[in-house]
């Protein structure tokens, strides 16, 4: 699948499913420049949130009541993400 074509989806998923509760089933480990760590729980609309942030080149997400620096996260690790063929 073409990049494009990827972020597109991404998009229209995030749009179907922005009213909609998700349950939170993935697992997100953050690492800041400084060494620091967040551990969350997290729905897919994160997951796709974070991909379409990335490409936008955004600066800020809000996340369970914290406001993240993009700028200063070095590394997002996913836990419990199931893969499709």
């Amino acid at each position: 699948m073409d990049k494009d074509k990827f972020f597109k989806e991404l998009e229209v998923f995030i749009k179907d499913v922005s009213d909609k509760k998700l349950p939170k089933k993935l697992q997100v480990t953050i690492t800041y420049s400084t060494g620091e760590k967040d551990v969350l729980n997290v729905s897919d609309v994160f997951w796709a949130n974070m991909f379409v942030a990335t490409k936008n080149r955004d600066k800020y997400c809000y996340v369970h009541n914290r406001l993240i620096n993009l700028d200063h996260v070095v590394k997002m690790e996913y836990e419990k993400i199931q893969e499709t063929t």
